[in-house]
């Protein structure tokens, strides 16, 4: 049995829990392993409802009104209760906030090795191999697993295309009862929304980025401009945002956030290896950049070799045009 812990907020599904999804339907192909979905929460009806449109054996829910918000100590008991009794063989969940700060702490407990920051995975005869990256994503690190299972994984966001997740299923609903009897060391004090601009990048379809080809901040409006003509977030390249350009929160790159948006557009950046693991999964990459050898152009599916000055006003009009017509 595979376990995916999913992961939601204001009741609706966060992305990452559909990137674990489609690694556990990946393994559990492989390894001839059914797949459970655990929801833990109060009122998460409408999360089992869509759980049940994938391609998984079982959704098993456990409510509770100290589930209600997320507490790390609430949800190592709630697993622990739930995996006693059962044999699962890789437990999956999402390498957010959240997830790394919950999954160590079930895998102490449970004295079971915890493989963090999986990017892929690899069959071995019959056994099981999880990649993860190292030293600021330039190395690949196969991990093999001793010992009885389970093993716990959690997945770097953007290293498995949610589109690839599989639909059609008919999964069975499994409501399990909890007591909790341990103290709640930390509690949820108040919940503050990002600033508007904030954007999580990591659920934009479309991106626009952009990098020190831009010479100096206040080109940047043309960024704003073909990015707000496609309906798209901004991001940006770690050079621009150590220049002050933009904030922190635009960054896109193993030190910022890591995405796999539908479409992603690189203008003026040269495509550093820090930025690339952040961006590579991409379903399709644009790059613009007058440097023929820039390296952004290996992982690039569509490249303009020309003055970005040219082609990105070009194109925002292009696009905007398109939305008048």
């Amino acid at each position: 049995m595979i376990f995916v812990i999913t992961e939601h907020k204001d009741n609706k599904l966060k992305s990452i829990t559909s990137e674990a999804l489609v690694l556990a339907q990946r393994v559990g192909q492989d390894f001839g392993q059914p797949i459970t979905a655990i929801v833990l929460g109060s009122n998460v009806s409408g999360l089992v409802d869509e759980l049940k449109t994938k391609q998984i054996d079982r959704v098993v829910v456990a409510e509770h009104p100290d589930l209600a918000e997320y507490s790390p100590d609430r949800y190592v008991e709630a697993l622990k209760t739930i995996l006693g009794n059962e044999k699962p063989f890789l437990v999956i969940a999402g390498h957010t906030t959240q997830g790394i700060d919950f999954a160590p702490r079930l895998s102490v407990s449970l004295r079971r090795p915890l493989i963090a920051g999986c990017v892929d995975y690899e069959k071995q005869g019959d056994k099981l191999l999880l990649t993860r990256q190292v030293f600021n994503a330039k190395m690949n690190i196969k991990t093999g697993l001793r010992g009885d299972p389970p093993c716990f994984a959690t997945v770097s966001p953007g290293a498995f295309s949610t589109d690839d997740l599989k639909a059609g299923g008919s999964a069975e609903v499994v409501s399990v009862s909890l007591q909790f009897s341990g103290p709640v060391r930390r509690k949820l004090i108040e919940r503050i929304e990002a600033q508007k601009g904030k954007v999580d990048l990591t659920a934009a379809p479309i991106i626009v980025a952009g990098g020190r080809g831009l010479k100096e901040k206040d080109n940047f409006k043309i960024i704003f401009e073909l990015a707000d003509s496609l309906g798209a977030s901004v991001g940006a390249s770690r050079p621009v945002v150590d220049s002050e350009w933009l904030a922190r929160e635009y960054q896109v790159g193993s030190s910022g956030q890591t995405v796999s948006p539908k479409l992603y557009f690189a203008v003026g950046i040269s495509g550093a290896i820090q930025h690339l693991v952040g961006m590579q999964t991409s379903r399709c990459i644009v790059a613009i950049n007058k440097d023929v050898e820039a390296p952004i152009f290996k992982v690039a599916h569509y490249g303009i070799v020309d003055d970005l000055f040219k082609v990105v006003p070009a194109l925002t009009k292009i696009f905007n045009d398109l939305k008048l017509g």
